[in-house]
């Protein structure tokens, strides 16, 4: 059985990953509780989180991004020749990307991780 997913789109918006239409995230990303995620879908009711401890996968996926940002901005210090400047430039990045890297890093759990390790409560019972 073939079960259509969302897409990109509500991905990119931090959109349930079931409905595509209720906000994972109770705060907005520049926010000083960006990290506040909701523990139910509000129009679905769908459980963001199906076991105590679930989004401690999220480290791992956001460690990927951070090693890809750093890399990125050494690749752009390098080619724009102030690779000089890379020692003050990448923690800048770094902190400014953080609420981003925080939240993808959890819609990659809730849209990848979850799907696979929990098709009955994502799919439901056959």
């Amino acid at each position: 059985m073939l079960v259509k997913r969302p897409g990109w789109v509500p991905f990119l918006t931090c959109k349930c990953p079931k409905c595509a239409t209720g906000r994972v995230f109770n705060n907005r990303l520049i926010s000083v509780k960006f990290a506040q995620t909701r523990y139910s879908c509000p129009s679905c009711s769908f459980s963001f989180e199906p076991e105590p401890g679930f989004f401690y996968g999220a480290m791992y996926f956001s460690y990927a991004l951070m090693v890809g940002l750093i890399v990125t901005c050494c690749i752009i210090f390098y080619g724009i020749g102030k690779f000089d400047y890379a020692i003050v430039g990448i923690p800048i990045a770094i902190v400014i990307m953080v609420p981003l890297i925080f939240r993808y890093s959890r819609m990659m759990m809730l849209y990848i991780v979850y799907p696979l390790m929990y098709k009955d409560k994502f799919y439901g019972k056959p």
